[in-house]
């Protein structure tokens, strides 16, 4: 299989993505090639028939990419979906999503962090610091890893402990009083024992100014006690301990431990006013933008007004306001006005500790990793996102993991093997409910809350063989069968709401929904593939097929059910070309995923739920890239898909073939670099752009879900020193301020409004960096 000719200069932060890594940003530039482990083996990513995108810790640090979903504008092919605001963030790729924010549910694109997998969504929001690699794997990949996912796996890869002492502090200062500061500090401890200690925080201050005033018009009912803080805020600080014991000559352990603490404001949602559109039986059919209706509707139904919130009039205060009146103080602006709004609401924390052997034996190496993983979640949102004194949503999550794996692989002159036994242990209990305030109309006073345990075991056995059936030709076959239990205890409480920010469940009072299920599912993943290498280039092709386990839905008000496992065949085709004499490099893709049973989640009103529906998924994806000389790199890439979910019940009868939230048809991004010897270092100039088309936020698809398509970009000029010793980074982000929709979720029919997050301003700063 031909590689790059490690003689040329570095294709910087482009051509690296697919195949190499920079070493400094200097003008001795060399190459470095780029090792990934999407087949639970060390290899060249151009030898891996996998559509995969690969970042290095130098990458990332020279992009500025803080945060694991920021990865997303280099990867065609993957966008974001998520909640609360975009507080918690989840990858979608290829249009495989479950936008389900209850944290019982797990993501169909599995996530892991040095071999460990993180069951909870709201752990997939994390802060970069000190990696060595990202890879983000397209398609299912459940022959290989422990929990299998449909769509996709993110792995991050750590900095791990050094033999030489080594380290680097990072200062960074932002708009919005961003104050970001990493560093890490590696090397022998005593013989044969190496250690590394590596931590950031990161405080940033409120983006949204909240011009609440209690009592104010146009409604003069008292909100929140002490509510109406700013918001959209950071205060996050997390380190990571490791020690490295070599075992003779031929093995090492790894003992590992991390920490986490998060504190947020409440969600940074902002209020669009909308209006349900029923027809004569009642069925929600559609929904609109409020300022859409001349009428000035609660609610239409069959062309009529119809009183929406139950006060004897059909008509809102005011056309194109909410139920209330209100309105969005200056649009997608960064002004808001709720009542129930503080800058220290949501808290997240986490912490786990691992243990992982590495031994090569004389015929086989021997691979076995213990992780323990916690994490707690505590959320409060203004539901309707107004000055009005409504709903608040709140949720409580506690869940705990281990997953224990070993893994034995091998290799002979025509064949790599590698198989092994996994087991996960999950345990979550999860509440979610609505607190009404007192003068409410709906829950008035009191709060009404869905309280679930969750406890899932998973026995997995597998194993893949690559084998050469000639020089250039190599059958890939695996299989995967899993064993998984689930306990599921539900139980609906109501009972007063004596404090808007602490979650009250009376226990001892009757439950007005109980129930107790086991689901026990045998589930098996396998995958063929082909591929075949010609001199400069890799070509692939192959069926896999996917699944995800059944669970459970637990939604506000109870009406507790449970969904079956989600079935996918993936049919995928590649190539892997490097041309110019290895300054240009062409990744391109085809697929074609047919669905059985596919978890579509649903949002109505403040309620949420999965159901098994038919679809079919397909694609391309293309990446570029180039270095016409020395000085100039440059990165292209696009993808087109098309995902159609068949048959969605929309409403009570009415069926149509809808498109899965958060799934743009069409995504580019493009970035150019230049760089130049300059000041006894090297200078680079950098400008990034992307593209997404239209998406929606909810699976229904009505007129005001869509979220209109729009492009960003971000520009970035850095200095390094001859010695690699000193760097300064000044950048901006979201160049030209683009206020463009994130995330949403419709409540037309509880106050006439949608919660609609938006990208996060024009942000400008300066990164100063000491490596030694």
């Amino acid at each position: 299989m031909h590689t790059l000719n490690t003689h040329k200069r570095l294709l910087a932060l482009t051509v690296a993505m697919a195949f190499g890594t920079p070493a400094a940003f200097a003008a001795e530039n060399v190459w470095e090639s780029i090792e990934v482990t999407a087949q639970k083996r060390n290899e060249n990513i151009s030898d891996v028939g996998i559509a995969i995108t690969a970042f290095s810790g130098e990458q990332l640090e020279a992009l500025g990419l803080e945060s694991s979903t920021e990865l997303i504008a280099f990867t065609p092919g993957v966008s974001l979906a998520g909640d609360i605001g975009g507080q918690r963030a989840i990858f979608n790729i290829r249009g495989v999503v479950q936008n389900d924010y209850a944290d019982l549910a797990e993501a169909p694109v599995a996530v892991y962090v040095d071999g460990g997998y993180l069951a909870s969504t709201q752990a997939q929001t994390f802060g970069l610091f000190d990696v060595a690699r990202i890879e983000i794997l397209k398609g299912p990949q459940g022959t290989l890893f422990g929990r299998n996912a449909t769509g996709g796996l993110v792995n991050t890869v750590t900095a791990k402990p050094t033999a030489d002492t080594e380290g680097y502090a990072e200062f960074t200062a932002a708009r919005f009083e961003q104050y970001r500061f990493e560093g890490a500090i590696s090397g022998e401890l005593a013989d044969g024992i190496y250690g590394r200690f590596s931590g950031f925080t990161n405080q940033q201050g409120e983006i949204l100014e909240n011009i609440y005033e209690d009592g104010a018009a146009p409604d003069t009912r008292l909100g929140s006690v002490g509510g109406g803080e700013d918001g959209y805020n950071d205060d996050t600080k997390a380190f990571r301990a490791q020690l490295l014991f070599d075992i003779g000559e031929e093995g090492s352990l790894l003992l590992s431990g991390n920490w986490s603490d998060t504190t947020k404001s409440e969600g940074p949602y902002q209020v669009v006013n909308t209006t349900e559109v029923k027809d004569a039986d009642g069925n929600v059919i559609d929904v609109i933008y409020a300022a859409d209706d001349p009428l000035g509707c609660d609610t239409i139904q069959a062309g009529a007004c119809v009183d929406g919130n139950f006060n004897g009039d059909p008509f809102r205060p005011v056309q194109g306001g909410d139920f209330n009146g209100n309105f969005d103080p200056d649009g997608s602006g960064n002004k808001v006005n709720k009542d129930f709004a503080f800058d220290d609401q949501n808290k997240i924390k986490s912490k786990g500790l691992a243990a992982t052997l590495d031994y090569a034996f004389e015929e086989f190496d021997f691979f076995a990793m213990s992780d323990y993983k916690e994490f707690e979640r505590t959320v409060g949102l203004d539901s309707d996102q107004t000055a009005s004194p409504e709903l608040i949503f709140q949720s409580n999550s506690t869940i705990e993991q281990f997953s224990q794996e070993f893994r034995f692989s091998g290799e002979t002159a025509d064949l790599k093997w590698v198989g092994g036994l996994y087991y996960l242990s999950i345990d979550t209990d999860y509440s979610q409910g609505l607190a009404g305030s007192p003068t409410t109309f709906f829950l008035g006073g009191e709060e009404n809350n869905t309280l679930v345990s969750l406890e899932t075991e998973s026995y997995s056995v597998f194993g893949q063989i690559d084998y050469s059936l000639t020089d250039d030709l190599v059958l890939v076959g695996g299989l995967r069968y899993t064993r998984e239990d689930k306990d599921f205890v539900g139980n609906v409480y109501q009972n007063e709401n004596t404090d808007d920010r602490v979650i009250e469940i009376d226990t001892s009072t009757p439950s007005l929904e109980s129930t107790e299920q086991s689901n026990d599912q045998n589930l098996w993943s396998a995958k063929l593939q082909l591929e075949y290498s010609i001199g400069n280039s890799l070509y692939y092709a192959g069926i896999n097929r996917g699944v995800k386990a059944g669970s459970f839905n637990a939604p506000l008000f109870g009406g507790f059910s449970f969904y079956e496992p989600e079935e996918l065949t993936s049919y995928e085709a590649g190539l892997k070309h490097s041309f110019m004499q290895g300054s240009g490099v062409f990744n391109a893709n085809v697929f074609y995923y047919d669905y059985s049973d596919y978890q579509s989640f649903s949002w109505v009103n403040n309620a949420g739920v999965v159901t098994n529906e038919e679809a079919s998924f397909s694609g391309v994806e293309l990446e570029v890239f180039l270095t016409p000389t020395d000085s100039l790199d440059v990165m292209v890439n696009f993808s087109y898909t098309d995902a159609v979910v068949e048959d969605l019940e929309v409403a009570s009868g009415y069926f149509a073939d809808t498109t899965p939230p958060f799934t743009p048809e069409y995504q580019a991004s493009a970035m150019v670099r230049y760089n130049w010897d300059a000041f006894e270092g090297n200078m680079a100039a950098q400008l990034s752009a992307n593209y997404q088309s239209e998406t929606f936020h909810n699976a229904r698809n009505f007129t005001a879900h869509e979220i209109d398509s729009y492009a960003t970009a971000d520009a970035r000029l850095t200095w390094v020193d001859g010695q690699d010793k000193w760097s300064l980074a000044a950048y901006v982000d979201n160049l030209f301020d683009s206020d463009h929709e994130l995330i949403g979720f419709d409540v037309s029919g509880f106050y006439g409004t949608s919660q609609i997050s938006y990208a996060k301003p024009r942000t400008y700063g300066v990164t100063i960096r000491r490596n030694f």
